[in-house]
């Protein structure tokens, strides 16, 4: 399977300016995307897909090229990510290259995938030839469905879509419910070209742990990724990450 890893860094963030630059633990925070995919070992190609050439300038150390920039008209702040995926796979076309089987849309945002669920990722669409599209997926704990309320009138709490039991605890909410984390859809070319979409009509979920599944969209968020990493109890999960920051340190330091 060729797979093209495309990372989508438009500038022009609103939350938090400059955001996928934005050094997170010293490091920009769209090279942590780019780390992972190099380090899977199974993408062919890895793309910075921005319109800006100072997120290229400042993600070269990385190992990102300056071949290609966004068009602008691509990368509005209403602009979908499918119409800039399809831009880049034409622009690798009209180079000459081999066609992709499959893109890996990895988002800045969500900058704690490791390489080893990118493996994972892309082994599940292997052996499910049905399957149109494998997303990283983390399990609500206390936004379960049965919690979440709408106020009517700006005042009276109403539930939003399901009854919540009456005097629940969070473990006995049942069934378990899973939201997209934003870390990884793996999508067939066929089902952006076929289907139209990037999810497709068979979708794997597959399941990541809560430190992989941070995402980080506002300040506070940077402060609770950094926190994660520095914190013993979430060793494992962010091992790559760790290492890879102290191989930038050992790397920053003189002889």
């Amino acid at each position: 399977m060729r797979i093209l890893a495309f990372i989508p860094a438009r500038s022009g963030s609103v939350s938090v300016p400059d955001k996928n630059i934005r050094p997170l633990a010293g490091v920009p925070l769209a090279a942590y995307a780019v780390e992972a995919a190099r380090a899977c070992g199974l993408c062919d190609e890895v793309l910075l897909s921005t319109d800006s050439p100072r997120y290229l300038e400042v993600l070269a150390p990385f190992g990102v090229g300056a071949d290609y920039v966004r068009p602008a008209d691509l990368a509005r702040g209403d602009s979908p990510t499918r119409p800039a995926v399809l831009h880049a796979l034409d622009w690798f076309a009209s180079r000459g290259a081999a066609a992709f089987d499959a893109v890996m849309i990895l988002q800045p945002t969500a900058p704690f995938r490791t390489p080893a669920q990118l493996r994972a990722a892309v082994r599940l669409l292997e052996e499910r030839p049905e399957a149109t599209c494998v997303v990283g997926i983390c399990r609500l704990e206390d936004h379960h469905p049965a919690r979440i309320k709408k106020l009517r009138d700006g005042l009276w709490l109403e539930d939003f879509c399901v009854p919540e039991p009456d005097g629940s605890r969070r473990q006995d909410l049942a069934p378990p419910a899973y939201i997209r984390n934003g870390t990884i859809y793996l999508t067939r070319v066929s089902t952006l070209l076929g289907l139209g979409s990037i999810l497709g009509t068979r979708v794997i979920g597959m399941e990541m742990p809560e430190a992989n599944s941070i995402n980080v969209d506002v300040e506070l968020d940077f402060l609770v990724a950094e926190a994660a990493l520095a914190c013993e109890r979430f060793r494992g999960d962010l091992a790559f990450f760790r290492e890879f920051l102290a191989d930038r340190g050992r790397a920053a330091r003189p002889a």
